[in-house]
């Protein structure tokens, strides 16, 4: 598929916002670690519980980042293996991924 000025969607580099860069780079060297279990799932939805009492419902895309957060990989290798499998330049990874990564911590599903 073109796009314009003859470039093909993969060729074309997409830039991101200065301020979204700056939390990359501040966090792409640390290796995030899941806590949890997936207990199910059913169409759409992942359900990870951290106790018997704490069970949190992700999405299909929120459940590969925590799936892909095993301590081994940085945040910098995960944004690339998003990139490869979805195709896509990673700078369209970038922010989806730390939003991800930041609610993830959040509620305690993986740690950093």
């Amino acid at each position: 598929m073109e796009g314009e000025g003859g470039e093909s969607r993969r060729e074309k580099r997409v830039e991101v916002a200065r301020e979204v860069l700056e939390r990359y780079n501040a966090i792409k060297d640390v290796m995030p670690e899941r806590r949890g279990d997936l207990i199910g799932f059913e169409r759409d939805k992942f359900y990870v519980a951290l106790s018997e009492e704490e069970v949190y419902e992700l999405s299909p895309l929120a459940y590969y980042v925590w799936a892909l957060c095993s301590g081994d990989l940085t945040v910098e290798e995960i944004a690339h293996q998003i990139s490869e499998g979805a195709d896509v330049d990673i700078n369209m990874v970038i922010e989806p991924l730390l939003i991800v990564l930041e609610e993830l911590k959040k509620a305690g599903l993986v740690v950093y």
